[in-house]
């Protein structure tokens, strides 16, 4: 009796340092997406914009970037409200209706960010427009995923789904953090396409590795 009450505290216990664990580790997660999205806003966006040619050729696409930035920006801040156990406890609602924006939100900025990747119709940038095609593609094809297995109530799948979509969202921030870096610019426009096009597959296959960790590394008792 006194050793099962024992064994019983300790996986009480041991199930308690793993789940503060957990929590600590996805503070640190999201506190390093944050700071890496800060950091593209302050070291490449705004410089980029400081440009006097970049501002002229952006007034000519005002209706095309203004919807695409405005939709990726809800997508980015949506998703880990998405993630919250929390949130989706108290108020399955507004986790639905949340989940419904960051839908709209990608089926918004993704096709325009396609469309602005041709917009100069340069035939120099043909490797950026597929790069663009193969990342947008991706993270509406992973979205719609999400979206359909959670209405077809396949909840472990959606929030399998749902994971993979929003780190193809955080793709478009990591393209872009290395760039204050000199050396990470001495590549080709093809170079450049390539690496976009290898962080969105790494971005689907990394959380499948993580999500199926256990079934990779130990065998089924």
């Amino acid at each position: 009796m006194i050793d099962g009450a024992l064994t019983s505290e300790k996986a009480v216990s041991s199930l308690s340092i793993s789940t503060s664990r957990r929590k600590k580790l996805k503070m640190a997660v999201w506190i390093a997406i944050g700071a890496m999205t800060l950091s593209v806003i302050f070291y490449s966006e705004v410089p980029l914009l400081n440009q006097a040619k970049e501002r002229a050729y952006l007034r000519t696409i005002l209706l095309l970037i203004i919807p695409h930035v405005t939709a990726g920006i809800l997508a980015l801040l949506s998703g880990p409200l998405q993630f919250s156990r929390r949130l989706r406890r108290r108020s399955p609602r507004f986790h639905r209706v949340l989940g419904r924006v960051y839908v709209f939100s990608v089926f918004v900025s993704a096709p325009l960010g396609i469309v602005m990747s041709n917009h100069r119709h340069d035939p120099r940038a043909i490797h950026f427009v597929a790069a663009t095609a193969v990342q947008s593609g991706t993270w509406m094809i992973t979205t719609a995923a999400a979206f359909l297995t959670a209405r077809n109530g396949y909840f472990r799948q959606h929030r399998e789904w749902m994971i993979r979509s929003y780190a193809v969202t955080l793709t478009f921030v990591a393209t872009r953090v290395l760039q204050p870096i000199p050396a990470w610019n001495r590549h080709s426009e093809a170079g450049f396409a390539m690496e976009i096009i290898v962080i969105t597959f790494m971005a689907v296959l990394l959380p499948d590795i993580a999500l199926h960790w256990h079934e990779l590394t130990s065998s089924r008792s």
